[in-house]
């Protein structure tokens, strides 16, 4: 399934990763909170999750120890000390991206799990 989930607050960042996702033919969704983002998580199957971790609401840590289904998470954070993307991962992510990205590291990350 082609079908990704992009869980980001900051509108900029957002469009960026939904523009870049739809050029490459992935049938993009959006969430601009972690809240908002676990609900469309929940009621929906995505292909792959790509997940903010500093967000309002429900922050990516939460959405990940609230999340349960068997979709790919991945991380796309400014946090990239080493002892946050181990948080992470020992939350569940599969995998993790530092911002700024870079897209042709972004894209073959996201070709691994879609």
């Amino acid at each position: 399934m082609n079908k990704i989930l992009v869980i980001e607050d900051n509108e900029l960042n957002l469009k960026l990763m939904k523009d870049i996702l739809i050029s490459q033919g992935y049938d993009v969704d959006t969430a601009a909170d972690g809240e908002q983002g676990l609900e469309k998580a929940m009621e929906n199957d995505y292909g792959l999750i790509l997940l903010d971790i500093q967000m309002p609401v429900v922050s990516g840590y939460d959405f990940l120890q609230i999340y349960n289904k068997e979709t790919p998470v991945i991380v796309v954070s400014a946090c990239a000390m080493e002892t946050e993307i181990n948080k992470a991962k020992e939350l569940g992510c599969a995998d993790y991206i530092s911002k700024p990205i870079q897209i042709m590291e972004f894209l073959n990350t996201i070709k691994k799990y879609v």
